[in-house]
């Protein structure tokens, strides 16, 4: 790929996309492995917004283009530079990793130990587990012939040696009822219902989806998210029984409803939970939903339910419509969200919640006065945000599992924040006073820090911050930070928000880093516009 030629086009097209009136523009894209973004703006008095761009920018970046940022500083004499560096995550805001390996907490790199219930044996399937699924699968199958006039169209059952070939691409055993399921039905292709609204899928695609990206993410509850931006993880109900984890290298999707939700075993479950219970995992799930403590009890479930004849079935439709009871097993409702805080009575609000321990989030919009402690009785809470509010006292205290605080006030009195012994993430914004930061040093557990934009005097007693490893600043204070030759603490990734051109994102990864950073450039010229009489005659 010609680089010159790909910054001549984004070039151009910037051109295109400024309008008038302006003396420089700037385009940033970053490609990652995941998708594109891109931000413009010029100097223009009124600019266009950028998500017009977007149709102009098609395709000038293939797919094959090298994982990096863009970036296209042009002025209006058709002049410009085009620069890119991969070793800069984003622009727009500049994101520095510089330890990819660090996560926030909950959320595990690949490479768990594996668990000892999950080490391959090379044994066949347990006899006893095998003719307790093959009685139930049998069972189905006869309820269903004589329901639907003939009998599931499975895919025939699979062989020891294949499960095992599939056990040796995951590197762990299945649980035993699984391997007896495999042994009896390859893959219900038609969805019958032997597993209620969901079906599980063939050998290979348990381990296709295993081995497509980190093992246990696939259909995961969540996409993993960079350092400064990645969620609290809430736990699962019922609490106990699932690790609370964004994701589980020992979590092993075997099917699902074909409607976003993926089904898994888990062999790592958490202290009150069971080796093989059956997870539903998904994006638009949060966390895993539990559903049943085995593949086991998801089959004496449907054929309990067929035996009573609770059972529906149209005409022409491959399942049957079993009224499963894991099918209503509850979600939790994790947030509790309140807007115009300034007119509700919120401590009667708190009081009258129906399912207070099942309230793990708490956002609280435009207020006046806010002390948290009216929110103490909500022990489950793991996150706080506050917004748009005037004076926020935080009495958090006695909230112990608190993780993630969010702050946006005119005014607020950090010293209730003294010791706390789980918050790891707290965020500040908007305050109209000067931010001290010896309170937030002696938070033990503090890893993610956002300050951009406040007035911190002492700016360079970040490191005293031990603990922390991810930080939110603007150009100004980095540059306070790094010209003060104090020690840093060992920071993983640091966001500068507000814009940044890439040749000082490149100078602050050198300085933060004490190493090269690659920077490619290169600069040309537009050929000038054809005058606007040409290019209405179209010549």
């Amino acid at each position: 790929m010609d680089m010159g030629e790909m910054g001549k086009n984004l070039a151009g097209r910037l051109w295109d996309w400024a309008g008038e009136g302006w003396t420089e523009a700037v385009l940033h894209v970053s490609a990652t492995d995941r998708w594109r973004s891109f931000d413009a703006w010029t100097d223009a008095p009124d600019p266009e917004h950028p998500s017009s761009l977007m149709d102009r920018l098609h395709g000038i970046i293939p797919r094959d283009a090298p994982l990096a940022v863009y970036e296209v500083v042009l002025r209006a004499d058709g002049t410009y530079r085009f620069a890119s560096s991969s070793e800069v995550s984003t622009l727009s805001p500049a994101r520095l990793v510089i330890d990819p390996a660090v996560r926030c907490p909950n959320h595990p790199v690949p490479g768990m130990p594996r668990p000892a219930a999950a080490e391959p044996t090379g044994q066949p399937t347990d006899p006893g587990v095998l003719r307790e699924v093959g009685a139930l699968v049998t069972e189905f199958a006869d309820r269903y012939t004589a329901i639907t006039g003939h009998a599931p169209e499975w895919e025939p059952g699979r062989t020891e040696e294949e499960i095992a070939a599939a056990e040796a691409r995951i590197r762990a055993r299945l649980p035993e009822d699984l391997r007896a399921l495999y042994r009896l039905v390859g893959r219900d292709t038609p969805e019958s219902g032997l597993l209620g609204y969901y079906a599980h899928d063939s050998l290979e695609e348990l381990v296709e989806r295993y081995c497509d990206g980190p093992p246990g993410s696939y259909g995961g509850v969540a996409e993993e998210r960079p350092l400064d931006d990645a969620d609290v993880v809430f736990d699962a109900a019922p609490p106990g029984r699932i690790k609370r984890l964004l994701r589980n290298d020992w979590w092993v999707t075997f099917g699902g409803n074909h409607s976003g939700e993926m089904i898994a075993v888990d062999l790592d479950p958490a202290e009150h939970g069971r080796h093989g219970q059956v997870l539903e995992v998904g994006d638009i799930l949060g966390v895993p939903r539990y559903l049943a403590g085995s593949v086991t009890a998801m089959l004496t479930e449907i054929v309990t339910e067929l035996r009573a004849n609770r059972v529906t079935h149209q005409e022409g439709d491959p399942r049957l419509d079993v009224a499963a009871a894991f099918h209503q097993y509850p979600y939790r409702e994790h947030r509790h969200i309140l807007h115009g805080v300034a007119d509700l009575n919120l401590a009667a609000i708190v009081t009258d919640l129906e399912q207070p321990d099942l309230v793990q989030a708490f956002y609280l919009n435009d207020g006046n006065h806010i002390d948290l402690a009216v929110l103490e009785s909500l022990t489950s809470l793991r996150e706080i945000g506050v917004h748009r509010t005037d004076t926020v006292t935080p009495t958090v205290s006695n909230l112990p599992e608190l993780e993630s605080l969010t702050m946006d006030a005119a005014t607020v009195d950090l010293a209730p924040l003294t010791g706390h012994p789980t918050l790891w993430d707290l965020k500040l914004a908007n305050l109209t006073h000067p931010v001290e930061l010896d309170v937030l040093a002696t938070l033990p557990r503090l890893t993610r820090l956002c300050i951009a934009g406040l007035d911190v005097p002492d700016i360079e007693d970040l490191g005293r911050l031990s603990a922390l490893r991810v930080v939110t600043v603007d150009a100004t204070q980095l540059d306070r930070l790094l010209s003060s030759g104090c020690p840093l603490p060992k920071l993983a990734a640091v966001r500068i928000n507000g814009r940044v051109l890439l040749r000082e994102a490149v100078e602050f990864r050198r300085n933060l880093t004490g190493t090269r950073v690659q920077l490619g450039e290169t600069a040309g010229t537009l050929p000038a516009p054809a005058p606007d009489n040409e290019r209405q005659d179209g010549r």
